[in-house]
């Protein structure tokens, strides 16, 4: 089941209803609640995940409250805390970098000696969220340990937390320090906030079905036959391809933080329009904030952050951006994603320096140039997020650079797809740079209601409606 299916059209009403008719009496019946329909819906995916999801919500819930005791020893502190890591982090390395570490593994060997036969690697299969919901977890035992959060006493709240089925497959990734609270009061139904929720919810949809599904038919047809396309078509495959993973990502995570308004809980905003950024440094202020965000607190400032020698900071920054790609996948493209993101953004800071945070957010010439240069910049990043082979990624940047020809056109495909985009990026203009002409939010009830019937139409007509599950789920 995915958010934007037929399925969770039929599923989130249940449960809305149920929340605030039946179960709204306490905060303990709603919480009851949410973990039921967190946990029913987590398992129709793979009910024997449930149980790692369940190690995974009890071992930091405990853990924290040991951590939390008065009397322990700040070495104990740290003992329970390296234990809690170690468990979780150790369950998500097994399913997910396993097989990959074995294989690096044996490459290894395989350099310095050729007769090598490495055994196979194991069938494992991936824990879908299980990246998402670890961190989110994590981030509780670490804020207890660290002082910012006292650990709770309330289990259902703190279940409700880490299960909570809007974000748990793909993000937004929850802090208990901005989290957690909400689930310990009753949570009461505004109808204004609910008519904000169901527009976040109309436009995810429509980003996800309307752009990323449709985009995505090319964009698989191209790098799917990688030598049938000269250069400038994967090029343009390239530029389609960072439209379609923020339609998609950005779209769920509006989805997610839609539904979470409705049933009363407010979920991390995860992207402000990031391909207006004038840098890479800024695209990261911008792209999957709640990730960006968790690597910052939990990674880069403990090693010292910005506050340190030049050669440590570069060294901190590349840690970081290694460790962003090897999260978002077990392989060395993931790898050099990161790596790729990393020195742009070291190289940004050590030819621009401070000034960086002081580009004026104007339109203008100079601003534009930016805006295209980085874009371009993130789009040939990701075109090693996109391929799975090494080879092929560097096959696709030789062939735009050397193989210029007749691009491929699916009419039918781009005149759909570049409808929904240009859409989508007068919006994100209009936010972008506080243009006074808003449709969805509009003063005048006639033009709000008018702009949320013709999307609804537009998702029927043009959306792909059967399209595939969003691209995040498989990290």
């Amino acid at each position: 089941m995915i958010l934007s299916s037929f399925e969770y059209l039929l599923f989130f009403p249940i449960v809305f209803l149920l929340y605030w008719f039946l179960f709204n009496k306490t905060a303990k019946l709603q919480n009851l609640l949410l973990i039921i329909s967190s946990l029913v819906f987590y398992g129709l995916w793979d009910v024997r995940f449930l149980v790692l999801l369940l190690i995974t919500a009890f071992s930091t819930f405990y853990i924290g409250k040991l951590i939390d005791k008065e009397n322990l020893s700040s070495r104990n502190r740290k003992s329970l805390l390296i234990g809690a890591i170690i468990l979780n982090i150790g369950i998500l390395f097994y399913y997910k970098y396993f097989n990959f570490f074995i294989d690096t593994v044996y490459s290894t060997i395989y350099i310095f000696n050729n007769n090598f036969i490495g055994k196979s690697t194991l069938n494992i299969l991936l824990p879908v969220g299980i990246s998402f919901y670890t961190f989110s977890a994590l981030s509780y035992t670490i804020d207890v340990y660290m002082k910012k959060v006292r650990a709770t006493s309330d289990l259902l709240a703190y279940l409700a937390y880490v299960t909570f089925f809007p974000s748990i497959l793909s993000g937004p990734i929850s802090r208990a320090t901005q989290q957690l609270p909400q689930y310990f009061e009753k949570r009461t139904f505004d109808y204004n906030y609910a008519i904000t929720a169901i527009k976040l919810i109309l436009w995810g949809v429509f980003m996800k079905t309307c752009i990323a599904d449709n985009v995505s038919i090319y964009v698989d047809s191209v790098y799917n036959n990688l030598e049938q396309h000269n250069g400038t078509t994967l090029y343009i495959a390239a530029i389609l391809y960072s439209i379609q993973i923020y339609a998609d990502f950005a779209g769920y995570s509006l989805i997610a933080i839609g539904s979470g308004k409705l049933l009363g809980i407010n979920l991390q905003t995860n992207f402000i329009r990031p391909y207006f950024s004038k840098s890479v440094t800024e695209f990261w202020r911008k792209w999957h904030i709640s990730l960006t965000t968790w690597f910052r607190d939990y990674i880069y400032f403990p090693l010292g952050g910005n506050r340190v020698s030049k050669l440590r900071w570069i060294l901190n920054t590349m840690v970081v951006f290694i460790l962003s790609g090897l999260w978002h996948g077990a392989a060395w493209t993931f790898i050099i994603w990161g790596t790729l993101h990393g020195l742009m953004m070291v190289i940004e800071r050590l030819i621009y320096g401070n000034k960086l945070k002081n580009i004026s957010d104007k339109l203008t010439f100079t601003n534009v140039i930016r805006i295209i240069t980085t874009f371009n910049i993130v789009t040939f990043a990701w075109i090693f997020f996109r391929i799975n082979s090494l080879s092929d990624a560097l096959y696709i940047i030789k062939e735009i650079f050397s193989n210029i020809g007749t691009p491929f056109i699916d009419i039918s495909t781009l005149l759909v797809s570049f409808m929904g985009i240009i859409i989508m990026t007068m919006r994100d203009a209009v936010h972008e740079w506080n243009i006074p002409i808003h449709l969805l939010h509009n003063k005048n009830t006639i033009i709000r209601y008018t702009t949320c019937i013709l999307l609804i139409c537009y998702i029927l007509l043009f959306g792909a409606l059967s399209g595939g599950s969003f691209i995040y789920f498989q990290f």
